[in-house]
């Protein structure tokens, strides 16, 4: 989310002004370094999976409208981050044995479902310091596709390359208790399969609270 001044666009409030050029050049770096990796996933499809993740606004869409890294390039910013944290986890708890490509895939792609999902509006807001109201850009879930969380990462996934039964379960398991309360059961049992879910999670949690920022738009 880009606003202009002086005929420089920044990003608000929660992370540094950056001009136009400096948010492009981050958004370019993410994707270089996300396809990179990607790369190294030897499973048929994933050729196709890139495609779609370079037609489609994974790496310009937000990761959320309020919350952790919600600008521009937000939700491959926070993929990037959750990959990074849940590789340290996997390196740290080896008996759960969990291999550095379902590493890349659980925590590039946790979000899938996050592609597609957010678009641009505007509301009035009350400038602090003129006291005139303004309009100010915002994003707002707009859900095509009404599938879940977790789930619907799963099956656009699914669609490209075979996923193993244990990423399946950390992929769906990964919101955890943030899950509306009637999901816990289906939480908890994905856990109890294996723990990856629970290094999937913590991964995000610490990503999305520790390492991002948000804007107050």
């Amino acid at each position: 989310m880009k606003f202009v001044v002086n005929g420089i666009s920044i990003i608000r409030r929660g992370i540094e002004i950056m001009t136009e050029l400096e948010i492009r050049a981050r958004v370019e770096a993410n994707k270089k370094e996300i396809i990179s990796l990607l790369e190294t996933v030897k499973r048929p499809g994933i050729d196709k999976l890139i495609e779609w993740l370079c037609k489609h606004d994974y790496f310009t869409a937000p990761a959320s409208t309020m919350y952790h890294s919600n600008y521009e390039g937000g939700l491959a910013q926070h993929s990037l981050n959750v990959y990074r944290v849940l590789k340290a986890k996997a390196e740290h708890y080896t008996d759960l044995n969990m291999p550095l490509e379902s590493v890349i895939i659980c925590g590039l792609l946790h979000d899938l479902c996050k592609v597609n999902f957010y678009v641009t509006s505007t509301r009035n807001k009350k400038n602090e310091v003129t006291g005139k109201w303004e309009q100010v850009p915002f994003y707002k879930v707009d859900d095509q596709v009404p599938l879940g969380h977790g789930e619907k990462s799963i099956i656009i996934l699914s669609s490209f390359i075979n996923l193993t039964l244990d990423e399946m379960y950390a992929i769906r398991a990964h919101m955890g208790g943030y899950e509306p309360k009637e999901n816990w059961n289906t939480v908890s049992g994905c856990w109890n399969k294996n723990k990856w879910g629970v290094l999937l999670h913590t991964a995000d949690l610490e990503a999305s609270y520790l390492y991002e920022k948000h804007i107050e738009y």
